[in-house]
């Protein structure tokens, strides 16, 4: 299975971007890994411009991926709840599973309510690259669960 994280806009912060980069290696030996990064839009009203950052998204979508919106109104999972996911998604031979990440104006409902999943990492606001370094350690630990490592206590 490959897990692959799209998001809008580049890594700002190098400290975060060394905390993404750590964890999506650990993950990497136990899946194939991708991060994706699409051009943020700069000019427009805010509707305008998350349509087409969606499209961005859209495009950069590995075809057949499972998609999940990562999203405030989503549902939230605790740890466990994710790892039980990750693994149903292997045992179903899933080859592929895309996470968005939106920018600064968040993702257009209409990709939100294509995606297949809705997810919300937690009911606060961070700053997109805290909200990606936080999707690569949940999905690290997602995946010490599921072969019973001791990382996740």
């Amino acid at each position: 299975m490959k897990i692959s994280v799209l998001a809008v806009g580049k890594m700002g912060d190098r400290r975060i971007g060394g905390l993404c980069k750590e964890y999506r290696e650990r993950l990497a030996h136990h899946v194939q890994v991708d991060e994706i990064e699409v051009s943020k839009v700069k000019r427009g009203d805010p509707a305008s411009i998350m349509e087409k950052e969606a499209k961005n998204l859209r495009a950069a979508t590995p075809k057949g991926a499972l998609s999940v919106a990562l999203t405030e109104e989503g549902k939230q999972l605790r740890s466990v709840e994710l790892a039980q996911a990750v693994n149903r998604w292997m045992v179903e031979g899933r080859k592929e599973i895309a996470f968005y990440i939106g920018g600064a104006h968040g993702l257009a409902p209409g990709l939100k309510k294509d995606a297949q999943r809705r997810w919300s990492l937690s009911p606060m606001t961070f700053p997109h690259d805290m909200a990606r370094m936080l999707l690569w350690e949940q999905l690290y630990r997602a995946m010490t669960i599921i072969r019973n490592e001791p990382y996740h206590k």
